[in-house]
């Protein structure tokens, strides 16, 4: 019986260890993307709802650099500058000008990831050599998001790929195709510009 307890325990701090493995892991990889001045990426983007037997699929591009960021998706143009978000939609040939709630776990994937600092529980569920997948949790009872799942090479910690889960249980996946950093931005690079949209509407939801 105390040989079984004592693997038990054994066991139990094994587990543990790997658990703060993870989060060490993970925390690692956010902070070297903090560390960035700014990030150019390409990707693949998917949505999967199984239940509601949605899956799209789709490539994108964009730039980020702190709360800012520029994406190209779906024929959108989206801007913002960390407090306002221009969203230009080339089908209706219009832009939509909002205020960023930075309470609605909106935001670049990046960004999202960012958000996952504090108050988070971390597990690999898969290993491949290097290649590492991490799931975290936030332990705040009010995100909008159930989780997110990370790949990342260890070695490097330089990421892979992002899923996140929301709560109606639709995935979104970021598989990231190229990854630039720190390259010489104009000052107004995340600032809307009307003449480079001359025909398009604009309409202020502000």
């Amino acid at each position: 019986m105390k040989k079984h307890f004592l693997l038990i325990i054994i066991a139990l701090m094994a587990l543990a260890a790997k658990a703060q493995n993870a989060e060490t892991m993970f925390k690692s990889a956010v902070n070297k993307l903090k560390k960035y001045d700014n990030i150019e990426i390409t990707f693949d983007y998917n949505m999967i709802n199984t239940e509601a037997g949605i899956y799209e699929t789709m490539d994108g591009a964009g730039f980020l650099q702190g709360e800012a960021y520029k994406l190209f998706i779906m024929g959108q143009v989206i801007i913002c500058d960390g407090n306002t978000t221009w969203t230009y939609n080339s089908d209706a040939e219009e832009v939509m000008i909002t205020e960023v709630d930075k309470s609605d776990g909106s935001g670049s994937p990046i960004a999202v990831i960012e958000s996952y600092y504090d108050n988070i529980s971390a597990k690999f569920v898969d290993e491949k050599g290097a290649v590492k997948k991490i799931e975290v949790k936030s332990l705040m009872s009010n995100d909008n998001f159930k989780k997110i799942i990370v790949t990342l090479d260890s070695n490097t910690l330089d990421i892979k790929d992002i899923h996140l889960f929301d709560n109606d249980d639709t995935e979104f996946v970021y598989v990231i195709k190229k990854f630039v950093t720190n390259q010489k931005l104009p000052a107004d690079f995340f600032t809307f510009k009307e003449s480079d949209f001359p025909d398009a509407e604009i309409i202020d939801m502000r």
